[in-house]
């Protein structure tokens, strides 16, 4: 008998106004081989819920958590208190967002993690591939697979899948808080990594330094187009707050226009809609736009 058919894998998530995508996201990890999915809604109360965006024949398997404010934090507390509430149901836990789509190259979840290399791995971290915005200004309804297409920028980011196996885990957003005492770590193509210095929460969040595509990978629609940007950006971020926030976000600023195309058209939107400056962005656009007519 394949060990597959008793294997249980959960998947746990925090969504914010993410309504709009979380049917394609269901759809897409049910069929992967998911069999339960955890959402914990951080829609502000009396507005949307993401469990009216999911399709009836999908909901016996979608489980969502409302009104979680107060309770739940953050996101970290979120996946940590997934993993525990439902420790003795699942063999894995995918801990992910709804912006995140787990991509396993010729084959599937179930039938990726049964194989013998994985077996000695406790923790499993796969990378992010960051889909660029193909050049769209606005949203429209296409399946975020049919409108960003690869290629894909490959980084050094991750997100995790853990063994039911951990009595005392505590998660934060990208991977597990170590312990001293600590459980076998696995990069997304079964190689044990040597993470001994990455002990802090500050460095989890980019520890896996070596770049592992060949086996799994994370497809990450970070900002889609222009729009839903900027709408993410106005929204903010529930793991940030405070001077971070403001570092966060200029982050991503830059990070945007680093992943897509520079052009006039996004800089002026994102100036608009936010009331900021980016001098500096039209200046390395005309240099650009220089250098290639000479």
């Amino acid at each position: 008998q394949n060990k597959n058919n008793n294997m249980k894998i959960a998947l746990c998530t925090m969504g914010k106004y993410e309504n709009l995508y979380v049917q394609e996201f269901v759809d897409y990890y049910i069929k992967l081989g998911i069999d339960h999915i955890f959402i914990y809604d951080d829609n502000d109360p009396n507005t949307e819920r993401i469990i009216d965006a999911i399709d009836d024949k999908y909901k016996p398997k979608v489980t969502t958590y409302e009104n979680i404010k107060g309770k739940i934090k953050n996101q970290a507390d979120a996946f940590t208190n997934c993993y525990h509430t439902n420790i003795k149901e699942y063999d894995w836990f995918l801990m992910i967002d709804l912006d995140e789509f787990l991509f396993i190259v010729n084959d599937t979840l179930k039938n990726y993690l049964s194989k013998e290399i994985y077996n000695k791995c406790d923790f499993i971290k796969f990378n992010w591939a960051t889909a660029n915005d193909n050049n769209l200004l606005y949203y429209d309804s296409r399946p975020l697979l049919e409108r960003f297409k690869p290629p894909y920028t490959k980084e050094t980011f991750i997100k995790s899948i853990i063994r039911s196996n951990i009595p005392d885990l505590h998660y934060w957003v990208h991977s597990p808080d170590y312990s001293p005492i600590r459980n076998v770590t696995c990069n997304g193509n079964g190689d044990l990594m040597d993470i001994s210095q990455t002990i802090n929460t500050e460095q989890n969040f980019n520890e896996s330094y070596l770049e592992h595509f060949s086996k799994a990978f994370l497809i990450h629609f970070r900002y889609k187009t222009t729009e839903e940007f900027v709408k993410k950006y106005k929204r903010g971020y529930s793991t940030w707050f405070g001077d971070k926030l403001a570092e966060f976000m200029n982050i991503n600023i830059h990070h945007f226009f680093h992943i897509n195309r520079l052009s006039l058209e996004k800089i002026n939107f994102v100036e608009r809609e936010l009331n900021l400056s980016l001098t500096k962005f039209k200046i390395k656009y005309y240099l650009r736009a220089l250098f290639f007519m000479n």
